[in-house]
């Protein structure tokens, strides 16, 4: 005989529907990524825009096939697609019993059962796996009243092998009682540091041998919306934290570009003279850093947020289960919360204080070339000034001098030169006429430069 009546297997997968920063068309390719697990990769663009309207209520839980709730598999397949939207996130949960009116499928084992349903599911996700995270749950009821509930379970999370390698003893977290069934915790933690949630999780619930139909059928009415939303906020508080390891990364490397700029200043104002376009270079990169990096900090902010509300919901979730059910034993589910507010919360409040103190050195160096680039700005712009109020002085006096003195420089030609009488000025002394009155302009003119530099430089000292 079967030891198990009713074995089922459920399947839990969450995806962003709307993640930070996310544009228009990759919350497309999120919604179209969700729904071809159901629908396949030929949904037309129509069913899409379908799907789309039941989003865009403004609950936090939304059956996102309305009225329908459910998409039944193919028959002679027992089990059910449950699509809804939780927040900012799809969650799916994929059913399944194994086979109606199938007499071959009951004379199979309970491993060949569960592995048998396992592959179904699987392929059901369209290989598509959560990419926030994912969740087992096994569940039945024993067939007798003496049966052992931790070695049935120890068999199916061993058969199954929805990790590489299951050691029941290694891989199991904890154990509890709900609603008179005995659960059994199990994981496998993630430990790729790749920003995503990679934890493999699975509960197993056994109800004794006497629940009736009916009483299961009330218990799973309740049981299935809290762990949909159970596995949901850890899941979230996982996948988050992931995301803080990579921001943190992030934010260290360019921390080292911020030093790196920091240590060059003294280097670049020992320069004689200094070069305004490579502080002016060096100012650009800076803040193109310090937008990013700031940007980064509102991330690793956010995400802080993020981790606390959904600890406290998680908490929550697991209070109004134990109402429910004033005699069981959630503990081995309390700790996960626990740990959530020990561990990762504390971690990315300290990261976040380390973090935000290497934005002051930065905002110092950016304001200090900013005022060097003014000054530098300034004192090229005074002695542009200068120049010019130099040369129009010495251009003005030789304009007038060439002016007032060119009747002069004539008479001279002609004394220097005589020209006899009755005949014509020869070209030569046109020449030297001309040459006479431009040197004279050019050393008067040359002059007045050099008095008005000198009465120019006297005054900047005067005003210090």
């Amino acid at each position: 005989m079967n030891p198990l009546i009713y074995p089922t297997i459920d399947l839990f997968l969450y995806d962003l529907q709307d993640g930070l920063g996310q544009s228009t068309e990759q919350l497309k390719q999120n919604r179209r990524r969700f729904w071809e697990r159901i629908y396949g990769k030929n949904i037309s663009k129509q069913r899409l825009a379908e799907l789309q309207l039941q989003e865009e209520n403004l609950t936090n839980y939304i059956q996102l096939l309305g009225t329908q709730k459910i998409e039944r598999l193919d028959y002679p397949l027992d089990g059910y697609y449950y699509p809804v939207k939780l927040g900012d996130t799809y969650a799916l949960q994929i059913d399944c019993s194994g086979k109606d009116n199938d007499s071959k499928w009951e004379q199979l084992s309970l491993v060949e059962q569960l592995l048998q349903i396992k592959e179904i599911i699987l392929k059901h996700t369209q290989d598509l796996p959560g990419e926030l995270g994912e969740n087992w749950l096994v569940w039945g009821k024993l067939a007798t009243p003496n049966q052992d509930p931790e070695t049935i379970a120890q068999d199916c999370y061993e058969a199954l092998e929805i990790v590489p390698q299951p050691e029941w003893k290694r891989d199991r977290t904890g154990k509890g009682t709900l609603h008179g069934a005995s659960l059994f915790a199990l994981e496998r933690p993630d430990i790729t540091p790749d920003g995503l949630n990679r934890n493999q999780q699975m509960l197993i619930c056994l109800f004794p041998h006497d629940k009736t139909d009916e009483e299961l059928d009330k218990i799973f009415r309740k049981l299935y919306r809290d762990l949909i939303r159970l596995f949901h906020y850890r899941n979230k508080i996982l996948w988050v934290y992931e995301q803080t390891r990579q921001l943190k990364d992030v934010l260290k490397d360019s921390s080292r570009a911020v030093q790196k700029i920091v240590d060059s200043l003294p280097q670049r104002l020992t320069n004689s003279p200094l070069n305004l376009q490579q502080l002016q270079q060096d100012l650009a990169d800076a803040l193109s850093i310090y937008h990013y990096y700031q940007t980064n900090l509102g991330y690793l902010r956010e995400h802080y947020s993020t981790v606390k509300i959904n600890t406290h919901n998680y908490q929550r979730r697991i209070q109004e289960m134990a109402n429910r059910d004033p005699n069981s034993n959630l503990d081995f589910l309390i700790r996960f919360g626990n740990f959530a507010n020990q561990k990762y919360l504390t971690q990315i409040k300290s990261d976040y204080q380390g973090m935000s103190a290497g934005v002051k050195p930065l905002e110092n160096f950016i304001k200090t070339i900013e005022g060097i680039i003014s000054i530098e700005k300034t004192k090229n712009e005074r002695t542009l000034n200068k120049t010019v109020a130099i040369a129009s002085v010495g251009i003005g006096t030789a304009s007038l001098t060439a002016a007032t003195i060119s009747e002069q420089a004539e008479g001279m030609t002609q004394a220097i030169l005589p020209v006899p009488a009755n005949q014509p000025t020869p070209p030569s002394n046109y020449w030297v006429s001309f040459g006479l009155s431009f040197a004279l302009s050019v050393i008067v003119g040359l002059l007045s430069a050099m008095i008005t530099a000198l009465v120019l430089g006297k005054k900047r000292i005067a005003n210090g």
